[in-house]
């Protein structure tokens, strides 16, 4: 039988539970970005950013944060790192999916629970085995069948935008740093957490916007129509919420499940894209879903699995 000291830990199904939910208001948000193209992606960031500030700078001070703005001692250069790397990673994401088919940037980025499973087990010692190692493979198999990205199926065009995807290719990068950070940052209170990355984001969004020359009359922005400005707020709420979300997950669960079960983000989208968008899958897209949801079950049954496999003959 399998020692217990090498048997991973008990599912968290409360942690998945938030990480799935924090994967559906990620995946609503990115829609709202995606039918929202009269606003610049990163005004969008900006407005999304500051809402998070103004959301929760009152819990910091008044709240559970304890009036610790920069974190807990010993915890504050850690959040630093951790606000940077998810500033970073949402001004790769909004830039990759404006530049990029939906198809390959989607492809690229979700491969990020590779790279989580790696860095978890580097920094965070946790289990990876030959299991975690199939779910995987099983995953990026399935994402693939999913998006069906032209430089695999060789049915794109035959010139690739280079920026786009080097963006998408560093926002898998810091995705995956991202989880691994915010679960070391597990001890301290969400909110703390959310107010330093959104800090980073909006500083980020507002510098790129000066820094890539882009002018915009404050005029333009106010007088926007309703529905612009309904979606705009839809962005801020769902991406905040989202934040909120799987700052909350890496709490309770380790942070290769929670990555894993957010990749569960790609199969919302192709339903959402179904219903709202009239787009019908083909057989390749259906068999992939099923292989994203076999891999979301399979890690969350993980030390079932383990277990049955330790008392095998």
């Amino acid at each position: 039988m399998l020692p217990a000291k090498d048997r991973p830990q008990k599912t968290n199904w409360c942690g998945i539970l938030l990480a799935f939910m924090s994967g559906a208001c990620f995946t609503l948000s990115s829609a709202a970005v995606k039918a929202l193209r009269t606003i610049d992606p990163m005004e969008l960031l900006v407005i999304r950013s500051l809402l998070q500030v103004l959301a929760m700078l009152p819990l910091v001070i008044w709240g559970r944060g304890q009036g610790q703005l920069l974190g807990p001692p010993g915890y504050r250069l850690l959040l630093q790192l951790q606000g940077f790397v998810g500033g970073m990673t949402l001004v790769l994401l909004f830039f990759s999916f404006r530049r990029l088919p939906l198809g390959d940037a989607t492809t690229i980025i979700f491969s990020s629970p590779v790279l989580v499973m790696v860095l978890s087990f580097i920094f965070l010692r946790e289990p990876c085995g030959f299991f975690r190692t199939f779910i995987v493979f099983l995953l990026v198999t399935g994402v693939v069948l999913i998006a069906k990205p032209p430089f695999i199926f060789k049915s794109g065009p035959d010139v690739y935008d280079v920026i786009g995807y080097t963006c998408a290719i560093f926002a898998t990068i810091f995705t995956a740093l991202n989880i691994v950070v915010m679960r070391k940052c597990k001890d301290v209170h969400f909110s703390v957490v959310v107010l330093q990355l959104s800090i980073w984001s909006l500083l980020m969004s507002a510098g790129t916007l000066l820094t890539l020359g882009h002018r915009h009359d404050i005029g333009v922005l106010i007088h926007r129509t309703w529905y612009e400005w309904l979606l705009a707020v839809a962005v801020s709420v769902l991406g905040l919420t989202g934040q909120v979300l799987v700052a909350k997950a890496l709490n309770l669960e380790g942070a290769g499940k929670v990555s894993v079960t957010r990749s569960l983000d790609i199969v919302l989208a192709f339903i959402l894209q179904v219903f709202a968008f009239g787009d019908y899958p083909d057989w390749e897209s259906i068999l992939g879903a099923l292989m994203v949801l076999v891999c979301v079950v399979g890690i969350g049954l993980e030390e079932h699995v383990y277990y049955i496999a330790g008392i095998l003959p």
